[in-house]
């Protein structure tokens, strides 16, 4: 009899050890539940993160892995072989059971919390190309960073992969930008914070914008896909909670007004607005897409069928009137329909699909679980990976009708924001002036500066002038693509031509103290400093080098290092 329990123990341990060798949930369940609960998602990060193991790892080999899902107490990672079609070769695992896969000399590992290693020597930094003459961009949510992106809309070039940084709290799983109907600002809806939040057009923080008085799950619980409606009313799909399967609408400064639709739709997760209906997908049954009238009352399913899989974000293709729907699961890939819902084909060369736009060149824009990729729209080819992270979400159009320069800059010994005057000037001798706009700035905060007279794909330097500091200008002649460009001073001393800064606090920043503004720190800077400073000279004047209103021995102090060590302007 003990003989018998033993050989039982032994084979009920093996039986044990051979469930645990590999997760019990597939690959294919693994990536469906973190669509439909990113709660599941976030958890497991906090599982990962709390055993010392990575959220995701991305290799030049060509394998990237992304926790997805906890499984007694163990972290679950989806394994990407193959980026473009994630379910080939795709399949579940624990960390321990992927690691002889990962080369970790040629990895760049993600610890979570800002914590990176990247042993590729940048290879996975995105390269920003230089110039394209786009007057619009495409931004697309991002939720492992949790932030928004933006590409050239035109040829689906990479601009800026923190247009909206990553915010937290506040964006906890972005899923959908998009432009507030009568200001430049943009809305982000979120899965986990339950909240439409609204972000300035330089990436700062504003507030709630739906529901206007913060997250109310009795409202919202895992909210996805938004649109406007003509009114300017807000749709938003919806599907957790109390008003779960339903989408909710809210007028046009956040307030709840009720229910727009809420029969005939399982598991919402976008929204086409069509001048005579609006559509809904679906992320369950085959009832793909739900058609509803301008008022919300059910009309028809626009597709019932198994030629595609549950589906993700919609788009209308200009022209034609062709619906091209973003399917998540097998069969997956772009779905192309006809106007009435007829299905025409199934785009196949990226799968996971969740996000979709148009480019100018006639090709797609697509997203899924491991970049943004463009695709040939006939074919349904793979043209290119534009950029490979872990969970890209939906694609949404932005016009900005004006060039407009992001900026961080610092002052050396000014504590607060001051004055600015941004110039460009040509990239060629003799630098001619183009255009000049007085802002307020500094602190390494972004500043927005809108511009009129740039061209895109013109390159310029950037100059920057205050009331005491030294102009500065760019260390290279960035041009606006998309009508837009992003530069960071802070950041190096190259980022100023001949490396014309000083650290402060990690920050690089503008010399303090050129006081008459000729071009150099020396003693006519400090003698006027003196002056003010022995008639006990106060309130906002050029000579108040620290900016605190009263001018004393602490601004004698920079300006008589500086004059010490030479500064002055340097130019191209």
């Amino acid at each position: 009899m003990k003989k018998f329990i033993l050989i039982f123990c032994l084979l009920f341990s093996a039986v044990m050890n051979s469930s645990d060798a590999a997760p019990r949930i597939s690959f294919e369940d693994l990536l469906l539940q973190g669509e439909l609960n990113p709660e599941i998602v976030s958890a497991s990060k906090q599982k990962a993160i709390s055993q010392g193991k990575p959220v995701s790892i991305i290799t030049t080999d060509g394998i990237m892995i992304d926790v997805k899902f906890v499984e007694n107490g163990r972290p679950v990672y989806a394994v990407f072989t193959n980026f473009a079609d994630i379910y080939d070769g795709g399949y579940a695992a624990y960390y321990e059971d992927v690691v002889s896969v990962i080369n970790f000399a040629n990895a760049r590992i993600d610890y979570g919390n800002r914590n990176v290693v990247d042993n590729t020597n940048g290879y996975f930094t995105p390269k920003l190309p230089g110039r394209n003459a786009a007057s619009s961009f495409i931004m697309v949510t991002e939720s492992t960073h949790d932030r928004v992106s933006i590409f050239n809309a035109f040829n689906g070039d990479l601009i800026d992969t923190a247009f909206i940084p990553s915010t937290r709290p506040q964006l906890a799983t972005p899923k959908h930008a998009l432009k507030h109907y009568n200001s430049s600002n943009i809305l982000v809806c979120d899965q986990i914070s339950d909240v439409v939040q609204e972000f300035n057009l330089n990436g700062t923080y504003k507030g709630f914008y739906a529901p206007a008085t913060g997250p109310n799950n009795s409202i919202v619980d895992n909210m996805r896909g938004m649109q406007y409606k003509g009114n300017n009313n807000l749709l938003v799909t919806v599907g957790s909670g109390t008003n779960q399967n339903t989408v909710q609408e809210f007028d046009p400064s956040g307030n709840h007004i009720g229910a727009f639709a809420s029969t005939n739709l399982n598991s919402p997760f976008d929204i086409l607005i069509r001048p005579a209906d609006v559509l809904v997908s679906n992320f369950s049954t085959t009832n793909r897409i739900t058609r509803f009238d301008i008022n919300g009352a059910f009309l028809n399913y626009f597709y019932t069928g198994s030629n595609f899989g549950i589906t993700q974000q919609l788009f209308e293709v200009p022209g034609n009137g062709n619906i091209a729907a973003s399917a998540f699961q097998t069969p997956t890939g772009l779905a192309i329909l006809n106007s009435s819902g007829v299905f025409i084909k199934l785009l196949s060369g990226v799968t996971g699909n969740r996000g979709v736009q148009l480019l100018g060149n006639g090709n797609f824009l697509v997203t899924n679980a491991t970049g943004a990729h463009e695709i040939d729209s006939a074919s349904g080819n793979l043209i290119r990976t534009i950029v490979l992270s872990p969970n890209f979400q939906y694609a949404s159009k932005y016009e900005i009708a004006n060039p407009y320069l992001r900026v961080k800059v610092n002052l050396e010994a000014c504590a607060v924001s001051d004055t600015l005057n941004i110039e460009l000037r040509s990239s060629s001798s003799p630098y001619n002036l183009i255009e000049t706009i007085t802002v307020v700035g500094g602190l390494g905060a972004p500043t927005d500066v809108q511009f009129s007279t740039p061209v895109n794909g013109t390159p310029y330097y950037i100059r920057v002038t205050h009331r005491n500091s030294i102009a500065t200008w760019s260390g290279s002649t960035p041009s606006f693509n998309s009508n837009y460009i992003n530069y960071t001073f802070i950041s190096a001393n190259t980022q100023a031509f001949g490396n014309n800064m000083v650290n402060v606090g990690g920050k690089w920043s503008y010399f303090s103290g050129d006081v008459n503004q000729d071009g150099s720190i020396d003693v006519s800077d400090i003698s006027l400093i003196d002056n003010d400073s022995f008639n006990f000279a106060s309130g906002y004047i050029a000579t108040d080098l620290d900016c605190n209103d009263v001018v004393d021995l602490s601004d004698i102090a920079y300006a008589d290092n500086n004059a010490l060590n030479f500064v002055g302007e340097i130019a191209p």
